[in-house]
């Protein structure tokens, strides 16, 4: 197949550029730019910017890309670094963060201009993440991730918004600069905490909705914790020694979070313990790699 060059776009009246990393996950990208070929949103008045954050991962055959689309390359590792090219080439003053796994709304786009139209002052927006079963059924892991894991609301509540639904205004990015490519995970709440020092305050945008389905299995929670957690180490190494002890008071349960969950109405007794199981082992992945990385000084994984 062919695609348009790797090129910015003349300046124009675009309402909004949609920025995605992808890395190794065509299949999940088509399935994200065929959301977004099916927006209310007419396709003239925004851009789609996928950028593939592994170019030795060629563009397979038949993949079906919208005509107001384009696949960037970004060499540098890590989806920050990739997100940042998107910003370096976007046309629109209204940037959309989603990540190709997601699965945008029909009226994700349209309503997130609407309520940045309403409130011209306010430069960041934490989109809706409407976690979805990757089957029919719930399965404990994709319960943790329900009740424990994604939760933008609450993160908005803290300042905060992932980068799997982010809206920001392009004045931000030129005030407080773009994300810090040089972590592989944590880089959208190191550039929110800086946005919120910086007094730019922040809206959670309720009806601009992406899906996202729910982590199926431990392996991926325990991935994911191992990045946070060596994020976390990086944005506190100024605290020297005290990095190096290890949070060992995590391996006593959250008997807090247990009794948390067995008030919720929506688990079951059952799945209230298998989530709290779930939040424990993670808990202590956290430790081992904090060992693992200022110990034993093993380096980040990607994955």
């Amino acid at each position: 197949m062919t695609h348009q060059p790797d090129t910015a776009p003349a300046p124009s009246a675009l309402s909004a550029s949609v920025i995605i990393p992808t890395y190794q996950s065509w299949k999940q990208l088509q399935v994200c730019l065929d959301g977004l070929a099916s927006q209310t949103l007419s396709a003239d008045r925004f851009e789609i910017l996928a950028v593939n954050n592994d170019p030795s991962d060629p563009v397979p055959e038949g993949f079906c890309l919208p005509a107001n689309a384009r696949i960037l390359s970004e060499a540098k590792p890590g989806s920050y670094a990739a997100r940042n090219r998107g910003i370096e080439q976007a046309a629109a003053d209204l940037l959309f963060f989603t990540d190709s796994d997601c699965q945008p709304d029909p009226h994700y786009l349209e309503a997130g201009l609407k309520i940045a139209q309403e409130h011209p002052t306010v430069g960041r927006f934490g989109g809706n993440v409407v976690l979805i079963p990757n089957g029919q059924n719930w399965t404990t892991t994709e319960l943790y991730d329900v009740h424990l894991g994604l939760e933008q609301k609450k993160w908005v509540e803290r300042g905060r918004a992932v980068t799997a639904n982010l809206i920001a205004r392009r004045s931000i990015m030129d005030r407080i600069g773009r994300f810090n490519d040089t972590v592989l995970s944590g880089g959208d709440m190191e550039w929110n905490d800086r946005a919120q020092a910086a007094g730019e305050p922040i809206i959670f945008a309720e009806r601009a909705i992406v899906r996202h389905p729910a982590r199926g299995s431990l392996a991926d929670h325990i991935t994911k914790a191992r990045r946070i957690e060596g994020a976390r180490l990086r944005r506190n190494a100024r605290r020297g020694f005290v990095n190096y002890i290890p949070p060992v008071q995590k391996l006593i349960p959250s008997f807090k979070t247990l009794k948390n969950l067995l008030r919720n109405s929506k688990l079951t007794t059952g799945q209230a313990f298998g989530v709290w199981g779930v939040h424990y082992v993670i808990r202590v992945a956290k430790i081992t790699e904090t060992i693992r990385l200022l110990w034993l000084r093993r380096p980040d994984q990607r994955k």
